[in-house]
């Protein structure tokens, strides 16, 4: 029409009253576009919510799916103020819980003894006085942990008190808190000099040994008198430490020696009748040395080791000892000569072969070589006991132990062990006591379930039963929990644990009722089983049984099934294309009403 009036113009300048005829509808026009421009818009902007916040199912999960409310944080437990307090041999923790009905909290008291107050340690002993509570918040709560008396410095001591409080998986909080304590009274100091002995190291040599006993002093010096048997006497001192003093004397002359022992400390001296002694240094006498024993010890079966002893006087010296092995057949099998000035002497392991053999010891001294029957010791190298149940196992090995429930196995064998067997059957009593997977079940039909388990093994093991009800009881309810106890928020239904011994058998019955009306429910999205005309559940073996579900949700599901299936992608490809026609129209429209004024610009100009 357009293309018309302005082809016809030139020759009909009466067509122009049609020409603004047609502007002033291109005008209403050109708003019509704007308004539905504007609502198409909107409309795109409601779409894009809807495509990048797609809205989720109702039924999307199951209870047994939703997180659990009323969590505790670390936060909602605060010591309350001043947290510690010692009152005379008792510690008390005050706290507070801020959080929901469900928050525990654990708490641990740990006490010990810390440095004096002046800082002088006097006991890093740590005291295992330990309490753990449990306690339910919201609301202030104390705990109380006793502590052991124990005898200090007068100076008193530093107590301190541990908290360590946390919850559900939340890591562990520790405080602290401290205080004085009245430890007890200062204890007396003492010092007393306990006993003196000379011991005999060889004819005009001794070791002259004293010891003390102090409490709360401190020993600085032992000083040994020792007179001689021509009444001379002779002082030595030996600066130590140590409670016990050791000083080498060498006698001059033959005779009885008198010895006292002096103990100084911080406190004092003191030299008390037990500190005395005497001792005798005898004359020249006849050079002897002899053979006196030796000791076989066998190690590991096969090792053996040799220890030997010999005695001498009058000056006669050890030089070295020979240890010989000999076969059942008088063979030598083994000679060890092991150097040394030493009354014993011992070897390192010699490897034997099974058999019999006879060790003889001859000791080398200074006066010629010397044996006797008692050097002469016979000695048995056994063959290895094996294991009765694992022939590669010797018999003292940790792991040589039969089967716990069966003697005639070894406990590492692979038979060894427990084998649990689980199954599952499910009858539907109201229809004839059929097998229920091969029904479907109706209305306010009664369906039982049997769960065993079997110990197929060769050792006992402990079982725990548990029943997962949750798609079950969605169209059906639990009548009888077979002894079995039923959590309301995860559907299960679990039974004390039992201990199956091997080939021993144990089931559980339970029974549901399907509801009077079945739920038209739709089936889920997240949880395609939830719904879904069907009852399953697993135990071992997973038993399903199919529900009579009404009429309207098996075709109201089939038919949405049917429908087709459109995502974010195909919702924006319709958008892009619906704008893209608005916004054509609304700009052919504009473009149609400059070009008619440009027109009747020209034409009233004269241009035209």
């Amino acid at each position: 029409m357009f293309r018309r009036i302005v082809s016809n113009l030139s020759f009909s300048p009466a067509l122009v009253g049609q020409l603004g005829f047609y502007a002033r509808r291109l005008r209403k026009e050109e708003a019509t576009r704007r308004l539905g421009l504007v609502f198409t818009a909107l409309a795109l902007v409601v779409q894009s919510l809807a495509v990048f916040s797609p809205p989720e199912p109702a039924n999307a999960t199951t209870p047994g799916q939703v997180g659990s409310a009323n969590r505790c944080d670390v936060s909602s437990v605060k010591p309350r103020g001043e947290a510690f307090e010692i009152i005379g041999n008792e510690a008390k923790v005050q706290f507070e819980i801020k959080g929901g009905k469900n928050c525990k909290v654990q708490l641990s008291v740990n006490s010990f003894f810390a440095p004096s107050m002046d800082g002088t340690p006097y006991d890093k002993q740590t005291l295992h006085d330990r309490k753990t509570e449990t306690y339910t918040g919201p609301g202030t709560h104390s705990l109380k942990a006793s502590i052991p008396t124990k005898s200090t410095p007068e100076k008193g001591c530093f107590y301190q008190v541990d908290l360590t409080y946390g919850t559900n998986n939340i890591t562990p909080v520790l405080a602290y808190g401290h205080g004085k304590l009245d430890c007890g009274t200062a204890v007396v100091a003492s010092a007393t000099c306990t006993s003196f002995n000379a011991i005999k190291a060889s004819t005009n040599k001794f070791t002259l040994r004293a010891t003390a006993s102090t409490s709360n002093a401190k020993v600085t010096k032992f000083v040994f008198d020792i007179t001689k048997p021509d009444g001379q006497t002779v002082s030595k001192t030996v600066a130590t430490e140590e409670k016990t003093a050791l000083l080498d004397f060498d006698a001059t002359a033959p005779g009885t020696y008198t010895g006292k022992a002096t103990v100084h400390t911080t406190v004092g001296q003191d030299s008390g009748p037990q500190c005395k002694g005497t001792f005798v240094v005898e004359g020249p006498a006849t050079p002897t040395a002899v053979c006196t024993s030796v000791g076989v010890t066998i190690t590991n079966r096969t090792q053996a080791y040799f220890t030997g002893n010999a005695a001498v006087s009058g000056g006669a010296s050890v030089r070295s000892y020979t240890f010989v092995v000999k076969s059942a057949a008088g063979l030598e099998v083994s000679r060890t000569v092991v150097p040394s000035n030493a009354l014993t002497a011992s070897t390192s392991a010699v490897d034997l072969p099974t058999g019999n053999y006879t060790v003889q010891l001859l000791v080398q001294t200074s006066h010629g070589d010397r044996t006797d029957a008692a050097c002469s010791k016979p000695l048995t190298i056994v063959p290895p006991n094996v294991c009765p149940y694992n022939a590669t196992l010797p018999a003292n090995s940790p792991d040589c132990q039969p089967c716990p429930d069966n003697p005639n196995v070894w406990i590492k064998d692979e038979k060894c062990a427990a084998v649990i067997i689980s199954t599952k059957t499910a009858t539907n009593m109201t229809q004839g006591m059929v097998e229920a997977s091969k029904v479907t079940a109706r209305s306010s039909d009664r369906i039982s379930y049997t769960i065993t388990v079997e110990n197929k093994g060769l050792i006992s093991q402990s079982v725990t039963m548990q029943e997962d009800l949750a798609d079950v009881l969605e169209y059906s309810k639990l009548v009888d929990q077979g002894g079995g106890t039923l959590n309301d928020q995860t559907k299960l239904l679990t039974w004390p644990s039992i201990t199956l011994a091997a080939g021993q058998k144990q089931s559980r019955t339970i029974a549901v009722q399907m509801m009077s009306d079945i739920p038209s429910t739709n089936t889920g999205t997240a949880v395609p089983t939830s719904y879904d005309c069907k009852i399953a559940n697993t135990y071992g073996n997973t038993v399903t049984v199919n529900v009579d579900c009404p009429s309207q949700k098996v075709i109201v599901e089939q038919v949405t099934s049917e429908l087709p299936h459109t995502g974010p992608r195909e919702n924006m490809i319709f958008a892009a294309v619906l704008l893209s026609v608005v916004v054509y129209f609304y700009a052919r429209s504009k473009q149609l009403g400059r070009e008619v004024r440009l027109i009747r610009r020209n034409l009233n100009t004269g241009t035209i």
